[in-house]
């Protein structure tokens, strides 16, 4: 199958989900690449997590259009088979220097502002996915590192990388 990624927000910063994506396609032998509007596909994968970055609409030569992210549905998840991927194509950003990682999502806090618990709900540990071959330093992006029941064990994850 040929996959096309969009990075909508496309803020310089690597995109969890299309990274996730992008690993799981090429693990099934399909090739998978940035969107080229010259280009038809079997299925396009359009990412937007901010609310506030406009939509990118130009047309595209394919009938399935997956369209995910909190900037579309704040309900948007990606496909278990896929969420449970534990591998991102760092090859997608390969001027970002740095591996991204989550040891829990969700959030003890329900801030007015904030998306984040209720997008992901309460806090729970997840596993850690793959470290960029080409990083030079790790990105926790977890919301509160220390609710984590697990933290713990996070540490130890990461104290043999110091």
């Amino acid at each position: 199958m040929r996959i096309g990624l969009i990075d909508v927000d496309s803020h310089n910063m690597s995109n969890f989900a299309l990274m996730k994506i992008s690993a799981f396609h090429k693990a099934k032998g399909d090739n998978v690449e940035w969107v080229n509007h010259f280009n038809s596909y079997d299925k396009i994968y359009k990412s937007k997590i901010f609310t506030f970055t406009p939509d990118n609409n130009h047309y595209v030569d394919c009938h399935d259009i997956n369209k995910g992210g909190t900037g579309y549905d704040i309900h948007s998840c990606l496909p278990p088979e896929i969420d449970s991927c534990t591998e991102l194509d760092y090859s997608l950003y390969q001027n970002n220097l740095y591996s991204i990682q989550f040891f829990s999502r969700g959030c003890i806090r329900a801030c007015p502002f904030c998306l984040v618990h209720k997008k992901e709900g309460k806090i729970r540990p997840v596993t850690p996915t793959n470290l960029n071959p080409n990083g030079k330093h790790i990105e926790v992006l977890d919301n509160n590192f220390f609710a984590n029941p697990e933290w713990r064990s996070a540490v130890e994850w990461l104290s043999p990388l110091c």
